[in-house]
């Protein structure tokens, strides 16, 4: 007979966090936080009746793998390009600057309660601690559409780094260790090694990944493509894991790599009810790992907010290096304030090799599973939180710089002067450059306000009146000649920030007829409260040009066929079904 005990416990894991889930939507809380409230009722912080944590750990890290590779999915290649300066830079920063001042604050605190630690020891924790959750992180960002936002591609970019770096850190603890005996040319042995087995590896992905993905969808059977799809995601973290590099990160270059090939969408399709499964998993095992008496959790929750403080104001802080506006990188600290996943993994490696004792890795482990329970919270107040914030420290110069170039006038035929301008775009994705077109083509004026400093760097050079700034700040909406322009189009994809910068545009130009792009039927009505003059809402425009080529083939007033329009997109959260 088989010992099948563990499927007791996953089916009371399963019914318990339906239970708790159904009891916090009604509360307005989110599922990840009942998925982590259920790990900590069933573990030895709560009633204690799952043993088998080793089980769920493992089930628990598959479901990051699955996590990180539909979300590669969502990229390509090209997308990570646009974030390399993130990467590289941001990164990099992030990682040194975190490590030194929480190692810093971690000597001082343990110095001053006459518990002094080694130099190394400090070094260990800050480290450890600089590291945030990928999985946590992006689950919600995806789940909340805030990932292709300016602070979630910030919060992105920095994670692949963090990723990447675990590596260097794992070389790092083994040197920190009392007990290591290793000189430079063996570390560096190491290091070269592991870089040319990555390197190898991603340049294999790149050359075979996509011609297996068409192979597989070239079968036409529903099972391969399941199981080719499963095959490609875990081979992926397999190799990358024996190169000394994370699984998630193997499994999100992999699936970058497939977000290529016109066969990423069946793909998408097939692993996302895995990743749902797996990864709740993952959220429960957070809450299974606390494991503390009640009386030091004050304690442990008092630090855990030092930590969330300091991490957040310090990728603030980077995120504002990197030229972003006040705004956009607060929202990035706040969602890259806990502390990862992968910190679980260095605490191990630092207890192993003597770094600390028993007592300090239950208080980490701890300390990281209570950042981990905040984070919803925090990712979800973050909009709020910085609308009200960032306009309060406008005076601190690094917050309210601007570019150079960013108050030189193009050299175009479209520059603007007052009186003159015509149109206004915030956001030049691709729905902003198609309307940027066609007012060329008609030889209608106009500005364009972007976020991304890249992207006006580039636009710049090819002669688009375009500037640099945050659509809900005042200065930046009065350098696009918001004050005198008789139309704006808002093209951008954070529904907070429509929001505030449509009230911001009535205060200083009362006239405008303002234009917005919303991506769901929620957002509507509070638009148009705001202000907005027509709310285009990009799932049911389809249905909209249909009906009125319906009702033109049937030879109905054209008058009427546009006031059906208007009273549509006006009515369309009562009218049309949700999908």
């Amino acid at each position: 007979m088989h010992n099948v005990d563990f499927l007791g416990e996953l089916v009371l894991i399963g019914a318990l966090a339906i239970a708790i889930i159904l009891i916090f939507q009604r509360l307005k809380i989110p599922p990840v936080i009942g998925l982590i409230f259920t790990g900590i009722l069933l573990g030895p912080s709560g009633i204690g009746v799952v043993y088998d944590r080793g089980m769920i750990s493992t089930l628990a890290e598959l479901g990051v793998v699955l996590l990180l590779f539909t979300i590669g999915l969502e990229f390509s290649v090209a997308d990570l390009k646009k974030l390399k300066k993130i990467v590289l830079v941001g990164g990099v920063v992030q990682i040194l600057v975190t490590g030194v001042a929480i190692s810093f604050i971690a000597w001082w605190f343990m110095l001053a309660i006459g518990q002094s630690i080694p130099v190394s020891a400090a070094l260990f924790l800050g480290f450890t601690f600089s590291v945030s959750s990928t999985a946590i992180c992006l689950k919600i960002l995806t789940d909340r559409d805030e990932l292709a936002l300016p602070h979630g591609r910030i919060a992105l970019g920095i994670l692949i780094f963090q990723d990447i770096a675990i590596v260097p850190l794992m070389i790092g603890i083994n040197l920190l260790s009392p007990r290591a005996v290793t000189s430079f040319e063996m570390v560096f042995k190491k290091v070269a090694i592991i870089v040319l087995f990555a390197t190898a590896i991603v340049i294999g992905f790149r050359l075979l990944m996509p011609k297996m993905v068409r192979l597989i969808a070239s079968l036409h059977a529903r099972e391969v493509l399941v199981i080719g799809a499963l095959v490609i995601c875990f081979g992926a973290a397999y190799l990358t894991s024996l190169a000394g590099l994370s699984l998630a990160l193997g499994s999100f270059i992999a699936g970058m790599i497939i977000a290529s090939t016109d066969e990423s969408h069946q793909i998408s399709v097939i692993i996302d009810p895995f990743r749902e499964a797996f990864s709740s998993i993952f959220f429960i095992s957070v809450g299974l790992l606390l494991d503390v008496q009640m009386l030091n959790l004050p304690l442990f929750i008092s630090l855990a907010l030092v930590v969330l403080l300091v991490k957040g104001l310090l990728v603030a802080g980077v995120s504002l290096f990197l030229g972003n506006s006040l705004r956009v990188s607060m929202m990035a600290g706040m969602a890259l304030a806990q502390i990862g996943e992968f910190s679980f993994v260095l605490a191990e490696a630092g207890l192993k090799n003597t770094l600390i004792n028993h007592e300090v890795f239950q208080a980490m482990l701890a300390i990281i599973v209570v950042t981990m329970i905040v984070t919803p919270a925090m990712i979800a107040i973050a909009p709020k939180f910085a609308d009200q914030v960032a306009p309060a420290l406008g005076f601190i110069p690094l917050v309210s710089r601007d570019s150079p170039s960013s108050v030189t006038r193009p050299p175009d035929s479209t520059i603007i002067c007052v009186g003159e301008i015509h149109a206004a775009i915030i956001g030049f994705g691709i729905n902003g450059q198609n309307v940027a077109a066609v007012l060329k083509a008609t030889n209608i004026s106009y500005a364009v306000l972007e976020i991304d400093r890249e992207m006006v760097k580039v636009m710049k050079r090819k002669g688009e009146p375009i500037y640099y700034g945050d659509c809900t700040e005042k200065k930046a909406l009065l350098r696009a000649g918001i004050d005198h322009a008789r139309a704006v189009v808002l093209g951008i994809s954070d529904a907070k920030a429509i929001r505030n910068s449509i009230a911001m545009i009535r205060e200083i130009n009362k006239k405008a007829f303002i234009i917005v792009r919303a991506r769901t039927l929620d957002d509507v009505a509070a638009l148009y409260k705001e202000g907005a003059d027509v709310v285009v809402t990009e799932k049911f425009e389809t249905s909209i040009q249909i009906f009125s080529l319906l009702l033109n083939h049937f030879t109905v007033d054209p008058e009427l066929i546009l006031e059906q329009q208007e009273i549509i997109r006006r009515e369309c959260e009562k009218i049309f079904l949700r999908g």
